[in-house]
């Protein structure tokens, strides 16, 4: 049994003091929107949910995409793979900083609540950048280190050894551009904001 599954009822009692699952419904709102733009979808897109463990973002998702749930946890893939899902969802063991897809794959990817995890950001930036497709968009979404419910999740992670990479959206902007992505960002509540990077088409 690893940390994840270990700590997984700490992790959700936090995420619904934080109103947690209200995010995940306004980032639905913001995908499905996308779609809703881009219009015909004859083809199904693919969207990346990386570091999604159990795939709990796939139930805010439109079902008109192909989903694909990465984590380097078995134990959480294992539990994801035994939810019924209302679209097919595929479980990929993968580490963030060596993903195991070809260039320009997806068509969203998703980060969320999991970078602060990585050990190895700016290579998963880069991966991610490496595997969406011109013009697509990953989004981020992460909890601002300068707030008292952020500083209380850091500690905690701290004691379980948790690398804690928490950046406020300003410095993490810095980190992106430089894997060919155009930023901009939003507070979605005191605590937690999301990201948005669209990948330059060349």
């Amino acid at each position: 049994m690893d940390l994840f599954t270990l700590a997984a009822p700490i992790f959700d009692l936090a995420m619904k003091i934080s109103g947690h699952n209200k995010v995940l419904v306004e980032l639905g709102e913001i995908i499905k929107k996308d779609e809703a733009e881009i219009g015909d979808n004859s083809d199904k897109r693919k969207l990346l949910d990386l570091g999604g463990g159990t795939g709990e973002l796939v139930n805010y998702l439109p079902q008109s995409l192909k989903v694909t749930v990465a984590d380097p946890s078995k134990a959480m893939l294992k539990k994801g793979k035994k939810k019924n899902f209302s679209q097919p969802v595929e479980h990929i063991l993968a580490d963030g900083a060596d993903l195991p897809f070809a260039d320009n794959s997806f068509d969203y990817l998703i980060i969320s609540d999991a970078l602060h995890h990585f050990r190895q950001v700016k290579k998963a930036l880069k991966e991610s950048a490496r595997v969406l497709k011109p013009g697509a968009k990953i989004y981020i979404l992460e909890f601002d280190p300068t707030t008292f419910f952020t500083k209380i999740i850091i500690f905690f992670e701290k004691l379980a050894g948790e690398p804690v990479n928490f950046y406020k959206p300003q410095k993490l902007a810095e980190l992106m551009p430089v894997n060919g992505l155009k930023t901009d960002h939003k507070y979605l509540n005191k605590s937690i904001y999301i990201m948005c990077a669209e990948k330059s088409i060349q």
